[in-house]
């Protein structure tokens, strides 16, 4: 296994900077991560406002594209929110160079009616367990590529995940996670700047600098006790 040089970053806009009226963020925890753990290099994918889908699809192409930075390469993963259906525009829209692919997004929770009266439906959608399997499925299919390609990674939810366990399916597939990769499975980046007040303003609910510092901290703290940048 080589020596990490490179770290890949993906996520929605918990993982850039933000510029707004009320915030002139310049780093994101992706940028004390690299920091932390002297990374020479650092390539962010994150885009604000999409969801898991894309995640999963685009860190999945970057690595088959060039499969050379399997080897030395750690990935970082903030999971959006599963009631983000993500799709490929026709046109160019926030590009991920050097995929040539670039991806918007449906607001599931804006558009459960329109999905309710699809022509082709024939039974009734249960929108609950849609979102948990959205979840699941994006995260357990990222996480056992990364596994079966040797690439060394961490992932924790940006916002709130979509865990259930009142059916078996659930309890099922919430078993296949493996929690050593996982940072605090059942919270989120935000729940935690909610809880000790780190957010920039009760209108904008994305992390203030103290919210992406305190949080990169515990993040490498942990990323260092598990092992992680060690071999799979």
């Amino acid at each position: 296994m080589d020596q990490l040089k490179r770290l890949f970053v993906n996520g929605c806009s918990f993982l850039t900077h933000r510029h707004t009226d009320e915030a002139n963020i310049n780093f994101s925890t992706a940028e004390l991560i690299k920091e932390h753990g002297g990374f020479e290099e650092m390539v962010n994918f994150a885009r604000g406002g999409r969801g898991n889908d894309r995640i999963l699809s685009t860190t999945i192409t970057y690595f088959e594209k060039h499969p050379e930075y399997k080897r030395n390469t750690f990935v970082l993963i903030g999971w959006s929110s599963a009631l983000r259906l993500d799709y490929p525009t026709a046109i160019e829209f926030k590009p991920l160079p050097p995929l040539d692919e670039c991806w918007a997004t449906i607001k599931m929770a804006d558009n459960a009616d329109h999905f309710n009266k699809s022509k082709g439906l024939k039974q009734p959608i249960d929108h609950h367990s849609w979102e948990v399997h959205r979840y699941y499925q994006n995260v357990i299919g990222l996480q056992n590529y990364l596994k079966i390609n040797n690439i060394r990674f961490v992932m924790y939810n940006s916002l709130q995940p979509a865990l259930s366990y009142y059916k078996q399916d659930h309890q099922a597939l919430g078993s296949a996670i493996d929690r050593k990769h996982f940072y605090k499975l059942e919270s989120s980046h935000h729940d935690f700047c909610v809880t000790k007040n780190l957010l920039i303003s009760k209108q904008d609910g994305h992390p203030n600098e103290e919210g992406h510092k305190l949080w990169g901290e515990n993040l490498h703290e942990y990323i260092q006790q598990q092992g992680l940048l060690n071999e799979i």
